[in-house]
């Protein structure tokens, strides 16, 4: 099976795509720290990770909030919220006591302000969703 070649011309239109939605993201949310990949920061009570990739270009969320991990078959809940969820995946770190939400979504097209808002409100939504099942 051949493999894909992307042009140069394609990989830079990918890199200025990432770099551009980064910049905006920038200038909308309050970031906290960064580094050559990601920007964090807190959102709706949760700590907030946005990694980019530049080749595929992809934008991921990573959200995380503490949790009480002493509830009985916590791993068990929150794979079966994984069952009905279907723009991201949920997990619970028990050794740290941390509930984590991870979303992926490809950079197609350049995105506004507004689109971005309202893919980070439905990750949030879907996180707090199910943060709620896994914690209670």
């Amino acid at each position: 099976m051949k493999q894909c070649e992307i042009s140069s011309e394609e990989l830079l239109r990918r890199k200025k795509l990432a770099e551009k939605t980064r910049k905006m993201i920038c200038g909308v949310l309050e970031i906290v720290s960064q580094d050559e990949t990601s920007i964090m920061t807190t959102y709706r009570d949760f700590y907030l990770q946005i990694s980019f990739s530049e080749l595929h270009p992809l934008m991921v969320f990573c959200l995380a909030k503490p949790i009480d991990v002493s509830k009985e078959n916590i791993a068990s809940v929150s794979n079966k919220v994984n069952l009905t969820s279907v723009l991201g995946s949920h997990c619970v770190n028990e050794y740290y006591g941390c509930y984590h939400y991870r979303a992926t979504h490809w950079l197609d097209t350049e995105i506004g302000q507004a689109r971005f808002l309202e893919i980070l409100n439905r990750c949030v939504d879907e996180a707090s969703r199910g943060y709620e099942k896994v914690a209670c």
